[in-house]
């Protein structure tokens, strides 16, 4: 029996496995069920014969950059499938969720449930969808009696949708990806294959007023105000980026402009009211760089808007601060693991694939920033980060025969 063969006639089992996986709410932050899901993600490894290790993040190294970590401890899981092969190819893919919000079909958000082609839940299209699609593939590949072209290292990780940093930031940095070449199984998906993607840097702007009685304005400076002159000077960086020589060119011929979101978090005091001048308020901005962009030039670029402004417009006193720097990336889509999945993906899908860089981030960066060839390519989703998150049952079982295939097949 094929490999296609065996994940189309077994499709139940695929979607039982992506029910297990998304029946553990593993919402980040805080960073819930980490142990729970690392233990389940093991049994599942063993049971494929692979050699697994679970890798906790130290102490220390996490207090670098969460607080709660003595009651939410960050974990990763790394999987081998060694079978004497020259080549080694790294599956990546993250567990953990966004949290939680809104009204739900069938009102439970990690129920798994399906209903027609999907099946519903948080973490169904990002990621855990992937992670089952993965894990079935090798399993499809040991069933049918065929033999990987090249060894399978596996990461199961944390903390992807705050940075990475404790999850596949922390396997990189501790030199424990032995591997040729990586799939982040995510950043592309149908006909797209991804071959890298924007960069992004997080900061929240702390904005200084004089808090006052609200019959007394004058005797204040009012934050709120001082944050709305501030947004309109920022505005003119805003729309420089879409002048021409910012355009990033894909392959496709379309073009990409860096971006920039005000205000997606904003926030006062407790002790604002309504007939008080506020004295501080804090603001997010989140700025996507392109991969024709230096991240440092484009924090540089910011902060020298913020001193202007804050030179230009009387009493308006403004601190940066970045949470989250990720640099952008891009890979070669003649590699011979690019060329060797996009023939998978033909295979299965019977057209031939184009390359396209994502304008999200993935976690992709940590591994081909250190010089492996790198693709991204997941299943079909939607919703993820909203309500009502669903994968496409029929894409899962495409795509788990695309992992599969490549696996078979790539000459590397």
């Amino acid at each position: 029996m094929s490999v296609q063969n065996y994940i189309k006639d077994n499709q139940a089992a695929l979607c039982k496995l992506l029910q297990e996986l998304v029946k553990i709410p593993t919402v980040n932050p805080p960073g819930e069920n980490y142990t729970k899901i690392v233990e389940l993600l093991e049994e599942k490894c063993k049971t494929l014969g692979m050699n697994t290790k679970v890798v906790k993040v130290t102490k220390r190294r996490a207090e670098q950059v969460i607080s709660n970590v003595s009651t939410h401890p960050r974990l990763n899981l790394l999987a081998r499938w060694d079978v004497g092969a020259e080549k080694t190819v790294h599956f990546n893919a993250h567990f953990d969720v966004v949290p939680v919000s809104g009204e739900w079909r069938f009102d439970d958000p990690f129920s798994g449930k399906i209903d027609g082609e999907w099946l519903y839940g948080r973490g169904s299209d990002d990621m855990k969808d992937a992670i089952a699609a993965l894990l079935f593939a090798i399993q499809a590949v040991q069933e049918s009696g065929s033999k990987p072209k090249f060894n399978i290292e596996c990461s199961f990780t944390c903390d992807e949708e705050t940075g990475g940093q404790l999850g596949a930031g922390y396997i990189v940095e501790k030199g424990l990806i032995t591997s040729d070449y990586v799939v982040s199984c995510e950043g592309g998906s149908e006909m797209n294959i991804g071959n890298g993607h924007n960069g992004v840097l997080w900061c929240e702007i702390d904005v200084h007023g004089k808090a006052a009685h609200g019959s007394q304005p004058n005797k204040g400076i009012n934050a709120f105000e001082k944050s709305a002159e501030l947004v309109l000077a920022l505005q003119r960086v805003k729309r420089d980026l879409k002048s021409p020589d910012r355009a990033f060119k894909l392959l496709d011929g379309s073009e990409r402009f860096p971006t920039m979101n005000i205000g997606g978090t904003f926030r006062g005091t407790e002790g604002d009211k309504v007939n008080t001048v506020p004295a501080h308020l804090t603001f997010s901005i989140d700025r996507r760089v392109t991969p024709n962009e230096k991240l440092e030039f484009a924090e540089l670029e910011l902060r020298e808007a913020i001193v202007g402004a804050c030179d230009y417009y009387p009493d308006l006193k403004a601190d940066v601060r970045a949470i989250l720097r990720i640099e952008p990336c891009l890979t070669d889509p003649e590699s011979p693991l690019a060329r060797g999945f996009a023939d998978a993906v033909r295979t299965v899908r019977f057209h031939q694939p184009r390359f396209k860089s994502t304008a999200g981030f993935t976690d992709l960066h940590y591994f081909v920033n250190t010089g492996l060839p790198g693709i991204g390519y997941g299943p079909k989703g939607e919703g993820g980060h909203a309500i009502n998150e669903r994968v496409y049952i029929p894409d899962l079982v495409k795509t788990s025969a695309i992992y599969a295939t490549f696996m078979t097949r790539a000459e590397l």
